[in-house]
């Protein structure tokens, strides 16, 4: 007998090794498409919207959330596609600003996160906490990215309201004299560069005391906030109209001159003094306003302190010389 020649019984040992290899190909293939028929569940399961897109901005990969909630397309007509394939969905503009965040990723090779409004599927728009990171061959080069997007509508909204709070006067819905103050800096710095002007007009109600005495605070409140809505009425969208205090109203006018802001708060005077209440018993409630006016230097004022003051003094002079006038200084 040859012995080089394999047996009956060699080649029955090896066929049955390999039937046993081809056995346990068949279960790890078995058990690698159960684990990713698992982690596609998985990954379709997560709330957030994901996306993976390649270095070129091609979507590779994303989750139900993303497809459905966001672009409202099926994840097939996503996957091989960029974001400019979608302006139906995502304007130009935003498509150029997403696209402009996602080469800063890829030459930085780290991650990224940013807030975005984000216009869903159903109309509605939302915001989102957007977390990127690149992810890498083994060669440190950046293949694409993963973007994870998390709804952050309920805590902007919060922080909206809060803001809206802090910055309003209660009362009568007009900005209070914080936000006059904080805003003010940016709107003396945009005006010295633009060369332009800017006038303050200060206002208040003549001889209140006595309109809360004889007709009660309730009264008394209804007057301020029937003359806050008179200023907000016959303001400008550029115009900051704020409730200074008490019956007091300060309005700051951009691209105003001096000249300019004295035929405003004329027109305001008059506007007051032809203004009636009707009250019980046939009664009628009128009152006027003392104004002053003053503008706003500045290459000299680095804030508008010192043009509060002024106005506050021509306020001033305007009550002393018999009410219901505009001064200026």
């Amino acid at each position: 007998m040859n012995k080089d020649k394999p047996s009956y019984e060699m080649l029955e040992q090896r066929i049955k090794a390999l039937e046993s290899s081809v056995a346990i190909m068949d279960s790890l293939k078995a058990k690698i498409k159960l684990n990713t028929s698992f982690l596609e569940i998985l990954f379709d399961a997560i709330p957030s919207p994901i996306f993976y897109k390649d270095k070129d901005g091609i979507y590779i990969n994303c989750n139900d959330a993303f497809s459905k909630n966001i672009l409202g397309i099926p994840k097939d007509e996503i996957i091989g596609k960029s974001l400019y394939d979608f302006p139906k969905r995502i304007p130009k503009e935003n498509a150029d600003i997403y696209y402009k965040k996602d080469n800063e990723l890829l030459q930085s090779h780290g991650t990224q996160t940013y807030k975005s409004e984000v216009k869903c599927s159903d109309g509605v728009t939302r915001y989102y906490n957007f977390y990127k990171a690149t992810f890498m061959s083994e060669s440190n080069e950046a293949l694409g990215i993963i973007g994870i997007m998390m709804d952050i509508t309920d805590i902007h909204n919060q922080e909206e309201k809060l803001k809206y709070l802090a910055s309003t006067d209660s009362m009568t819905n007009l900005f209070n004299r914080r936000y006059l103050t904080e805003s003010s800096e940016s709107l003396c710095c945009l005006a010295k560069r633009n060369k332009s002007d800017i006038s303050i007009i200060m206002l208040d109600i003549d001889n209140f005391k006595n309109i809360n005495d004889m007709h009660g605070h309730k009264m008394g409140d209804e007057v301020i906030i029937l003359l806050a809505q008179l200023l907000k009425k016959h303001s400008r969208k550029s115009d900051i109209v704020c409730r200074w205090g008490g019956e007091e109203f300060v309005m700051l006018l951009p691209d105003t001159n001096l000249e300019g802001g004295l035929r405003i708060s004329q027109k305001i005077r008059k506007l007051v003094e032809n203004l009636v209440i009707n009250l019980e018993d046939n009664q009628e409630l009128k009152y006027t306003v003392s104004i002053g006016v003053s503008q706003i230097n500045c290459k000299t004022d680095f804030n508008i302190d010192s043009s509060i003051d002024r106005a506050d003094k021509a306020l001033y002079k305007a009550k002393a010389s018999g009410r219901n006038k505009v001064c200026y200084i």
